[in-house]
């Protein structure tokens, strides 16, 4: 264990270096896993010097040349240096097809993808002298990643040899269409990325690059996780933690609780999901915070939409929620 770096092996041949957030308290896990004269990495933090001068630093301490890169999913924290990795050690780099799309108006040329934002937020309700500030909530994200093409493109179900282990990767949409988990049955080791978080539970979001239903596809992916039946999980943020069956019960609950919450705010009425969002949990002072909220409420109606809980009304001007007639 190395403090300077806070770099921990954490199984044998596998080593989490936590590399810090710029725009917020915390840190995003990665890993490196060696096998011999070669290092595979999951993730690869954000892309400013802090972090990769630690990443180089780490590198070098571990030991190996490094060899492939997998990306969870192309969150700046999680995909930020991908750029530098592959110019700088030639490293193979691993997405997921449905992140791959996204990286091009997310992080290259934003306009389109920004003025598409504001309309989705215009239609569900958020009010004209908001909208402008909360579509462009984002856009400074850019600037702590450095893109780079992926050699390889997953569906899921493949299984990839990195460090030595046979990981087999679990495709595990919701808090980004993409997503995916590596689980290693042999050694009954799951690295979760966002998807399993000791502490909080991830956003899980509907906006337009998200799938058309994202809880939905959230909780189906725990459900299949958790019939894995992992004995340790390495998470994105914060620490390792063990048997995450009760982890996965109480998240699949928390969000029951909140479709039920929502039940409750409607009533007899008919709602925007600002207002939803407004009702559930106020209004937030960060500009990103009030965005987060509304996608995050904008998932659980969908859902309920889904299950024909809600009816979703939609037109050319507005997209509104009331229980079916």
């Amino acid at each position: 264990m190395t403090t300077d770096l806070a770099l921990t092996e954490v199984a044998p041949g596998v080593h989490c270096l936590s590399l810090p957030i710029p725009f917020e308290e915390g840190a995003v896990n990665i890993y490196l896993l060696r096998d011999g004269a070669h290092l595979d990495l999951i993730d690869c933090g954000m892309n400013v010097p802090e972090s990769m001068a630690m990443m180089r630093a780490a590198i070098e301490r571990v030991g190996g040349k490094p060899r492939r890169l997998v990306i969870t999913h192309i969150h700046p924290d999680h995909y930020g240096a991908a750029g530098p990795l592959v110019e700088e050690f030639g490293v193979e780099l691993y997405l997921h097809r449905l992140e791959v799309p996204l990286v091009h108006p997310r992080y290259l040329e934003l306009e389109t993808l920004v003025a598409e934002v504001g309309r989705h937020l215009s239609l569900h309700g958020v009010p004209a002298e908001e909208v402008e500030a909360l579509k462009n909530a984002s856009r400074n994200l850019r600037n702590f990643v450095a893109p780079a093409e992926a050699d390889v493109q997953l569906d899921g179900a493949e299984t990839l040899e990195l460090g030595g282990r046979r990981l087999l990767v679990e495709w595990t949409p919701g808090h980004s269409p993409g997503h995916i988990c590596l689980f290693d049955a042999e050694n009954e080791l799951l690295f979760s990325g966002d998807q399993l978080l000791a502490e909080i539970s991830p956003n899980i979001a509907l906006h337009p690059q998200s799938t058309p239903n994202p809880l939905d596809d959230y909780v189906a992916a725990l459900r299949r996780l958790a019939a894995r039946r992992p004995r340790l999980v390495f998470p994105a943020h914060g620490r390792p933690f063990e048997d995450p069956e009760e982890l996965v019960d109480g998240l699949i609950a928390h969000h029951e609780r909140r479709k039920e919450r929502i039940l409750g705010l409607i009533g007899a009425g008919q709602m925007s999901g600002w207002d939803v969002a407004l009702g559930l949990w106020g209004y937030r002072e960060e500009l990103w915070e009030r965005r987060l909220a509304l996608q995050e409420g904008l998932a659980h109606l969908q859902s309920l939409a889904v299950a024909g809980q809600l009816e979703k009304l939609a037109s050319p001007e507005a997209v509104t929620w009331r229980r079916p007639r």
